[in-house]
């Protein structure tokens, strides 16, 4: 599976958006009540790669990070939510609260859209406009 991935940072004090762009290689499974993506990605070219999992479930989402840089976060629409952000420098209080949560994914990819805004350690830190586009690979001939 081709995931196009494109997150854009919205930030009151800076006038310019912050956007990472990125093509990367995953898997998908597919079943009748949910659909979970898998894949690898650098943030940083100086930093390892980091496991990331989507899981797409009745009206919620969550993405598992792993790595150096690792946080579990929770996307329900209109909902908040509380966790950690683990650092090599420390840990740090996260929160996201989903404005924003569209899917349409099936055998052959699909599109995921998703809006939030995070506080970290209890400030405002950014709007973020997440995409993703899935696209199944050919099988060759």
């Amino acid at each position: 599976m081709l995931i196009s991935i494109r997150s854009n940072a919205h930030r009151e004090e800076v006038v310019e958006d912050e956007t990472i762009a990125m093509i990367v290689s995953g898997q998908m499974e597919l079943d009748e009540d949910r659909a979970v993506i898998r894949y690898q990605e650098t943030l940083d070219e100086t930093l390892p790669t980091q496991s990331v999992t989507v899981t797409i479930q009745d009206d919620t989402i969550t993405m598992d990070r792993g790595g150096e840089y690792a946080t579990n976060m929770v996307f329900r629409m209109g909902c908040r939510y509380e966790g950690q952000y683990h650092t090599p420098v420390g840990d740090m209080d996260l929160a996201v609260f989903c404005n924003r949560l569209d899917y349409d994914i099936g055998e052959d990819g699909g599109d995921l859209q998703l809006s939030y805004q995070l506080d970290i350690n209890g400030s405002f830190a950014a709007v973020h406009d997440l995409e993703l586009h899935l696209l199944r690979q050919g099988n060759g001939c």
